[in-house]
């Protein structure tokens, strides 16, 4: 069964075989981001080899912003990451997108790119938003594919464009042997994650943990210090 509760306890019991040895140097702080990166080294997986690609990523919440760093890491040749919020766009910035859209502000930037039947190779849809996914089919070039990250409801595709322009839609949740990769790329510092780290917060602010968590204007990823 897929791992969904997380742990919020001050003691886990594992398998060795589930344990990953944590580099010397390495905080804890920055080793606890092996699990959400190895959910989207497992949707580069999904996605298939990225190098050269042009990438689209709508959503840039914490998952959104890892993608990003993902992709890079794995020879994308362009990311564009779209948002509706201004200070999650900034950050998708700084952390290797080569232009972030404000889709709330100018839809119509995003919009530009579905000319002459798409631009993208690959999107990775980690908003759950419908908007969000009907957009990037639009931008989507022929045999594109879209992977989807973020949780939703029931949404509408246009199932004309789809099959139009044999797009693959491919759905990512679980991982395996990634979690390891992630830890590994941590540990050997090819990857630098603590830019996401908003804060850490001890167990007696865990209410108000929660609540900067909630903030998208100004937090990523909340940590609790146990």
């Amino acid at each position: 069964m897929p791992h969904i509760q997380g742990a919020f306890r001050q003691r886990l019991v594992a398998e060795t075989w589930q344990c990953h040895k944590v580099a010397d140097g390495v905080s804890i702080n920055e080793a606890a981001f092996a699990e959400p990166f190895a959910v989207v080294l497992h949707a580069v997986n999904r996605a298939g080899s990225l190098l050269g690609k042009r990438v689209l990523v709508t959503g840039c919440g914490p998952i959104g912003a890892l993608t990003i760093m993902a992709a890079r890491l794995h020879g994308a040749r362009e990311i564009v990451a779209t948002d509706i919020a201004a200070a999650v766009l900034e950050k998708a910035g700084r952390l290797g997108a080569d232009r972030t859209i404000n889709v709330a502000e100018n839809p119509d930037q995003l919009g530009a790119y579905s000319a002459n039947k798409g631009y993208f190779d690959v999107q990775f849809e980690a908003s759950g938003n419908e908007r969000a996914v009907r957009a990037g089919l639009e931008a989507l070039k022929p045999r594109g594919i879209l992977v989807q990250l973020g949780l939703g409801g029931d949404v509408s595709i246009p199932q004309n464009m789809v099959v139009a322009k044999e797009i693959e839609m491919r759905g990512t949740f679980r991982f395996h042997e990634e979690f390891g990769l992630a830890v590994d790329l941590i540990n050997q510092r090819r990857v630098d994650l603590t830019p996401l780290l908003t804060g850490v917060f001890g167990l007696d602010e865990a209410a108000h943990a929660f609540e900067v968590a909630g903030d998208r204007s100004q937090s990523m990823k909340v940590q609790l210090r146990f």
